[in-house]
């Protein structure tokens, strides 16, 4: 009998910390320095005897559940390292019509994570990356306007807003425009602080490179 992390976790190995994301109850949370150090184990795939009584625990947690055969948990999420800030790269500005769908945007996921479940606002990124196309050249240039047009509304309302609706904007509006970019979850963990941001390979569209380089992704989608 083995184990595997229930659906909507994910976790990473942050400072030497194992730091999970409960997607359907959203949350994050950590576990005491015993489990901790069984469920690293089984991570790497070499768990102890004595490991069990803890494994069991977090089966009763509802972290992992049983299964079948041997032990499969999922990978921690990976990313291209982030490089630089896609908006500072010299180009043309956006055009108006683009800076009012990005306002609109914006809005659209503020209400959307008034409204709806944590779980359902990621389903709906999920079902947008899996639509997204990349255009045949262009795309790069696409994306640094996206960028800018969500500095330019930060700039133009004074408000900078929480770096997740910001994050959903913006990995919406590169969606619509066939533009392939990852949404990534990352952690700090001590002391604890969480950062949402969107990457296109290494460029950074809207969450700072400088921040987000120092978080150790937790969930990437796209």
């Amino acid at each position: 009998m083995g184990f595997q992390l229930r659906d909507g976790i994910h976790w990473c190995d942050c400072e030497g910390r194992a730091i999970f994301l409960d997607v359907d109850n959203d949350r994050y949370f950590c576990l005491p320095s015993a489990i901790n150090e069984a469920f690293k184990r089984l991570a790497h795939e070499q768990p102890r005897p004595g490991d069990a009584v803890a494994l069991k625990m977090l089966c009763s947690r509802g972290v992992l559940v049983e299964r079948n055969g041997l032990s499969r948990l999922r990978s921690p999420a990976r990313i291209d390292p982030p490089t630089h800030d896609l908006a500072v790269v010299p180009g043309r500005g956006p055009g108006l019509d683009l800076v009012v769908r990005a306002l609109i945007s914006r809005a659209v996921a503020s209400r959307r994570l008034r409204t709806r479940s944590f779980a359902d606002v990621l389903a709906r990124v999920h079902d947008l990356a899996g639509k997204s196309r990349s255009s045949a050249g262009g795309e790069q240039e696409a994306a640094r306007c996206i960028a800018r047009a969500e500095e330019a509304i930060t700039l133009l309302t004074a408000v900078p807003g929480k770096c997740l609706v910001r994050a959903l904007s913006v990995h919406s509006l590169c969606a619509r425009y066939g533009v392939s970019t990852k949404l990534v979850f990352g952690v700090i963990a001590h002391p604890f602080s969480a950062h949402c941001w969107v990457q296109s390979g290494g460029a950074v569209l809207v969450g700072d490179y400088e921040q987000a380089r120092l978080y150790t992704p937790i969930l990437a989608l796209g």
